[in-house]
């Protein structure tokens, strides 16, 4: 754990034995307190200090690009769209389109959040992990991209900040039912 302490079982000594199976009540934890590196690149005075208008150009600036996210995500949105009419039943992993396709969304995915767009991000989470899991591209596996390609133009043009609220929550649950479909073999 970061910044916190980490646990660790001191290991038995004794090479001619096994290592026991269950830990003795002699057995005592040893803490460790990694030293926080962090603090140390942190000035808390003079030059190079966080100071209250440092971090106040800092949000100024992030505002701004706030602003440049709308057309950011359409122009990925476009490339997905553009990736998607590529796709083509039987691809894997190792084809091209198949690549651009999961840079793109997890592009989306990572940004989403960051924007204040977190169902992007939900989006974008559940496409790549069913990208990264999908061995062969089908047809049921090619509407489910369109399906999540279409949520995530309807959470742009209807501007579903957050996490979208129960439109938010009706369409992942409808994504994630869909793509848990897709994903279960016919039996």
């Amino acid at each position: 754990m970061i910044g916190g302490p980490a646990v660790r079982l001191l290991a038995n000594r004794e090479a001619a034995k096994p290592p026991a199976r269950n830990l003795a009540m002699a057995d005592k934890p040893e803490i460790i307190n990694p030293p926080n590196k962090l603090k140390t690149k942190v000035s808390t005075g003079g030059t190079g200090a966080v100071t209250p208008e440092t971090l106040a150009q800092a949000e100024a600036s992030f505002a701004e690009m706030r602003a440049d996210y709308l057309e950011w995500v359409e122009a990925d949105l476009g490339k997905l769209a553009n990736a998607l009419a590529g796709l083509k039943v039987g691809m894997t992993a190792g084809d091209a389109i198949y690549r651009d396709l999961f840079a793109v969304a997890h592009d989306v995915k990572g940004q989403g959040g960051s924007f204040g767009y977190h169902l992007m991000t939900e989006i974008g989470t559940l496409m790549c992990r069913y990208l990264k899991d999908l061995d062969r591209v089908d047809e049921e596996s090619m509407e489910l991209l369109a399906l999540c390609l279409d949520a995530m133009w309807a959470v742009i043009n209807r501007r579903l900040s957050g996490d979208g609220g129960s439109d938010g929550r009706r369409v992942m649950a409808g994504l994630t039912r869909v793509a848990e479909k897709v994903a279960t073999p016919p039996r």
